[in-house]
């Protein structure tokens, strides 16, 4: 799906394509730093993001800093592909080179593993880790401790930020089953506009169905069937 996809149900909702009539709202903003819809759909896309951070999911191996406290993946720092923006799980060992998959990693609570801390312990094997987005969302920690050499790799989930959409043929950044929530979080932020498109009632009503398609999404994706993995734990599945 193009991002023009979406363009054209949001310009057909506001009657912006009448033929022969000049279009109110431009697909793209101007030279003269006029809005376009694509504003609005980044803007849609984000509040999607952020909602269900999983949507901008990442799974690749990353290189770990020596000691206890980690940032969140970052290209130059962890070999990451893109900057995380929250962290999801860690999921195994990868190895001294991210190519030997080992132990799985566990999650647990930050005051558990903060309490282990008094009790110093170094290994190329992570056994635990644990992060709190509220808290601080940019930190994560792990134990035991990663030490100076060699390098340690695991194998880590992650949310980066959506990509940003500059033109109508880019894909479209998100999902497909996402798009009619984006349609209508595009539609209630126009309405919403003070201008001559603005209309409250209408705008509540699209930011309504938004918040529906959200939790409707999230509540299907809730009760979907998991498969449950019949590895032993710390295999070498």
């Amino acid at each position: 799906m193009r991002a023009a996809d979406v363009l054209r149900l949001v310009s057909g909702a506001l009657q912006d394509l009448e033929p022969g009539l000049e279009s109110r709202w431009a697909w793209t903003g101007g030279d003269d730093d006029s809005i376009g819809l694509l504003d609005f759909m980044n803007a849609a896309v984000q509040s999607v993001a952020l909602q269900r951070p999983d949507v901008c999911a990442v799974t690749e191996c990353i290189l770990l800093v020596p000691g206890m406290r980690q940032s969140l993946p970052r290209r130059r720092v962890n070999g990451s592909s893109r900057d995380a923006r929250f962290l999801i799980e860690l999921i195994r060992n990868m190895g001294p080179d991210g190519e030997h998959p080992g132990p799985a990693i566990s999650s647990v609570s930050s005051a558990l593993l903060l309490a282990w801390a008094r009790y110093p312990a170094e290994s190329v094997l992570v056994e635990n880790f644990a992060y709190d987005r509220v808290t601080d969302p940019n930190v994560y920690w792990v134990y035991p401790a990663v030490p100076e050499r060699p390098e340690v790799w695991v194998e880590a989930t992650y949310s980066a930020a959506p990509e940003h959409v500059v033109s109508p043929e880019q894909e479209f950044p998100l999902p497909d089953e996402y798009a009619e929530a984006v349609k209508h979080h595009m539609l209630a932020s126009v309405l919403g506009g003070d201008n001559e498109s603005g209309n409250a009632g209408r705008a509540a009503y699209h930011m309504q169905i938004f918040s529906s398609l959200m939790g409707m999404k999230l509540s299907v994706d809730a009760g979907w069937p998991r498969v449950r993995s019949s590895a032993a734990p710390g295999g070498n599945a």
